[in-house]
C-alpha cells in the first residue's frame, strides 16, 4: 500500500471518489475467489438513517451482472432498493466447470454459503441495507440458484423470482437431489423446512417462446413445460402463494428488460 493509500481519510476519500463505493466491484473477503458488484442509491448517503431494502441478482452461464443491474437499478433507486449481484466465475471446479455454482454445493465449495457471506459484508459496509430478509431474482443459471436457495434458505427471503432454470429442483421427496430432495440433509447438512418455504412468494417466470428441446425428462423436454411441472409441484405441495408468468414474444437468451420488469413489478407487491 502507497503513502497516499495509508493517509486517505473518509473525507478525503469521499472527495476523489464521489459515490463510487455506491457503485463497486468487492472481493468477497470470506473467499476472495469470488467478488460481488452492488448498486446503492445516491441518496443513502444523503438521508440520515436512510433504509433500504435488498434485492440479490444472480447470474446466469455467462456471469453477464452488468446488464441486470443495468435494467433493475432506476426501479430500485425508486423504491429504496439496494442491489447485491455475486460473480461466480467458471472453471472452479473442472478447467470447463460452468454449472457447479447452480448447484449450491459442488466440489467442497458451498456457493449459497458465499453469498450469505457476502450479505454480511454488505451490512457491515452500508449501515441502514436489511440483509437478513432480501428479494431474489435469477434467470437460466441463475434461475436453478434461485429455486435451491429457496429451498435451503427460505427463511431469508422476502420474495423469490426464478427465471427459466433447465434443470430445476422439484419438491420430490422419492428422488434424490438435484432433481429432487429426497437426500436434501446428506448434501446441505439440515433438514428441508417445508413450512418456511410455504411462507415465500415465489414468481416463476419463461419466455413464452423458450420451447427448445433441452433434453428428456418426465418434467417437460423445453423449459415452458418444466416451469409448468414446477408451479404444479409447488402448488401440489402447499405452497400457495406462486405466481407463473409467460413473458410474451421472449426465447431464453433474450429478453433481460421483459424479465427484470416481471419480477420487480412482482417484488413490489412485497416492499
Amino acid at each position: 500500500m502507497g503513502e497516499l493509500d495509508k493517509n486517505l481519510t473518509s473525507e478525503t476519500e469521499k472527495n476523489l471518489f464521489g459515490n463510487a463505493e455506491l457503485n463497486m466491484l468487492w472481493a468477497c473477503a470470506a473467499d476472495p475467489r469470488f467478488c460481488y458488484r452492488v448498486h446503492v442509491p445516491d441518496y443513502y448517503r444523503e438521508e440520515a438513517g436512510c433504509r433500504l431494502r435488498l434485492m440479490v441478482l444472480i447470474h446466469g452461464t455467462g456471469c453477464a451482472i452488468e446488464d441486470y443491474i443495468a435494467e433493475a437499478r432506476s426501479w430500485a433507486d425508486r423504491c429504496h432498493v439496494a442491489i447485491l449481484a455475486p460473480l461466480f466465475p467458471s472453471g472452479m471446479i473442472e478447467r470447463a466447470d460452468f454449472n457447479s455454482y447452480k448447484l449450491l454445493s459442488a466440489g467442497g465449495i458451498r456457493y449459497d454459503q458465499i453469498l450469505l457471506s457476502m450479505l454480511d459484508e454488505m451490512a457491515e459496509r452500508y449501515p441502514g441495507i436489511q440483509t437478513d430478509k432480501f428479494l431474489l431474482f435469477g434467470h437460466s443459471g441463475g434461475g436453478q440458484f434461485a429455486n435451491r436457495f429457496l429451498l435451503v434458505h427460505p427463511a431469508r427471503l422476502e420474495a423469490v423470482s426464478i427465471g427459466a432454470p433447465g434443470r430445476p429442483t422439484f419438491l420430490n421427496f422419492s428422488e434424490d437431489y438435484f432433481w429432487g430432495v429426497r437426500n436434501f440433509r446428506e448434501v446441505f447438512d439440515k433438514e428441508l423446512d417445508i413450512t418456511a418455504v410455504r411462507n415465500v412468494p415465489v414468481q416463476i417466470t419463461v419466455g413464452e417462446l423458450d420451447t427448445k428441446f433441452i433434453g428428456e425428462s418426465p418434467y417437460g423436454t423445453n423449459r415452458v413445460a418444466r416451469m409448468e411441472s414446477l408451479r404444479r409441484n409447488f402448488e401440489e405441495n402447499g405452497i400457495k402463494r406462486v405466481e407463473m408468468r409467460r413473458i410474451p414474444g421472449i426465447e431464453h437468451a433474450d429478453g433481460n428488460h421483459e424479465r427484470i420488469q416481471a419480477a420487480t413489478a412482482f417484488f413490489e407487491k412485497y416492499l
